[in-house]
């Protein structure tokens, strides 16, 4: 408890200093503490590089305990899922939701106390925080001391993406010409579909249709997208297609296609395809970008994730200042682009779908 009090604290004080708000948690050296120590900090310096204030008024914290194994008698193994109900500052009215996590934590009681010897988390702030932050090292088992090293560099890093990401946002972009499309893209029908399958308090998925992944958020980008066309590429030079879990060129209308479900191919087909099937543009300004579009985070240089935009955050002018999306894999619900854990993030404009 003391701990996700903690986590979520970092995301409501700009000022937070999360390096004296975990003291005392975790047994001295674990490597693991500098890696919560960096979700953390990801979160404040996120949102105090935001072009919106997206410090959290409430929060309300889901916790599901799936299993408590005694590893001694002063030890514990903790496995559970955890999700989050929030609301921003910025944003009255309107809750985003982030979750679903499975966290492992290690319980043992040395002289006398109860500290965290270990903790890992399979996506979000954590799993992000622990790439970043091997990349900096070089490997991925550094000792304590090579992270602790390492830990200034990362923030200083995080901010200027953070700050890069903001002005990505608000980027007016440019004037694009192209030709009206065959079936016009049917934003509305995309973003509800994308509000319906997602879900914070309980996995939501579509899967009597669909079948689900590891890493779901492509699948169900493009499960919006299709929603949205209602038609599948099986015949361009580039392939956009779904007719079975397992990919498959050689039949057209059987399997899937890589773009179908992974990041970079779809942005891959967005850029190569020759105007036929899926008409999209590959790298969008924010300025350009509405409900139904794509937003990819970016770490490392690979797209590690996808949603779709469901709400655009504009000031009294109507300038764009955020985005909301609402995606798979780690399950999003109107949640801020700005403070999702990326590098960099890129955004993919659907036009609609060329028949001929």
């Amino acid at each position: 408890d003391r701990y996700f009090e903690c986590f979520y604290s970092a995301l409501g004080d700009r000022g937070f200093e999360g390096e004296r708000v975990m003291e005392g948690f975790f047994v001295d050296s674990c490597t693991d503490s500098v890696y919560s120590l960096a979700a953390m900090t990801s979160g404040a310096v996120r949102l105090s590089r935001s072009n919106i204030d997206l410090s959290l008024s409430a929060v309300r914290t889901h916790i599901r305990l799936e299993s408590v194994v005694r590893i001694n008698k002063d030890g514990y193994i903790y496995t559970l899922k955890q999700s989050a109900e929030l609301t921003h500052k910025a944003m009255k009215g309107i809750g985003s939701g982030e979750g679903i996590y499975t966290h492992t934590f290690i319980f043992e009681r040395i002289g006398g106390s109860w500290y965290l010897t270990f903790h890992e988390c399979e996506g979000g702030a954590w799993s992000y925080a622990k790439k970043a932050l091997d990349a900096l090292c070089g490997t991925d088992a550094p000792s304590y001391a090579q992270l602790y090293g390492a830990y200034p560099k990362f923030a200083q890093k995080l901010a200027e993406k953070a700050k890069s990401n903001a002005a990505l946002i608000r980027n007016a972009g440019y004037e694009t010409s192209y030709t009206q499309p065959n079936i016009v893209y049917n934003r509305k029908a995309a973003e509800e579909y994308a509000r319906r399958w997602s879900s914070v308090i309980s996995e939501s998925r579509n899967i009597e249709q669909w079948t689900d992944y590891d890493n779901d958020s492509g699948n169900f980008v493009s499960q919006c997208i299709y929603s949205g066309v209602g038609e599948m590429d099986t015949r361009g030079n580039y392939i956009w297609k779904w007719f079975g879990p397992y990919v498959n060129y050689e039949k057209e209308n059987e399997g899937c296609s890589m773009s179908w479900t992974e990041g970079d191919n779809f942005h891959l087909y967005c850029t190569g395809n020759d105007r036929l099937g899926l008409y999209a543009l590959a790298d969008a300004a924010g300025g350009q970008i509405e409900k139904g579009d794509v937003v990819q985070l970016i770490t490392d240089g690979s797209a590690v994730s996808q949603a779709i935009v469901t709400d655009i955050v504009t000031d009294v002018y109507g300038n764009k200042l955020d985005f909301l999306v609402c995606g798979h894999d780690s399950d999003l619900v109107s949640y801020p682009v700005s403070a999702l854990h990326c590098d960099e993030v890129r955004f993919i404009k659907i036009l609609g779908y060329n028949k001929d």
